[in-house]
């Protein structure tokens, strides 16, 4: 194995665990003032869920590429049991967030094109970087 692959992969592996941790702290946390700068997106907050469970199953399988065969469809159960769990604890640990059935379905899609579109993103990155 090639030491920048190694490097590369726990590169990927922190960032998978960062992210998980942002997921976490973001939905469990109160946000009283939202940004200004927040676009007029109808439905921005499931676009947001889409966004962090397309990136969870990106970074988690970019982290695991050796064994990602072995993985790959692990991380994609792993991503929408755990949108399932962060529902469910928004509804019984927060006091002003709920469980919303819809978000349920955002982290769900979300991860399952980051699963499909897998292959064709690597295939990016792989071609991006022999240019180099």
């Amino acid at each position: 194995m090639k030491i920048t692959q190694l490097l590369s992969e726990h590169k990927f592996f922190f960032l998978a665990i960062f992210w998980t941790i942002l997921i976490t702290t973001l939905s469990l946390i109160t946000i009283e003032r939202v940004p200004s700068f927040t676009l007029k997106l109808q439905h921005k907050d499931k676009v947001v869920h889409f966004v962090f469970y397309f990136v969870f199953v990106i970074a988690w399988n970019l982290s695991l590429m050796q064994k990602l065969k072995k993985f790959k469809v692990k991380v994609l159960s792993i991503a929408i049991v755990y949108g399932i769990v962060i529902e469910v604890l928004q509804y019984v640990l927060t006091e002003n967030r709920t469980a919303d059935f819809f978000d349920v379905l955002a982290n769900s899609l979300g991860a399952i094109l980051a699963f499909v579109l897998f292959p064709f993103i690597v295939g990016i990155f792989s071609k991006a970087e022999l240019k180099n």
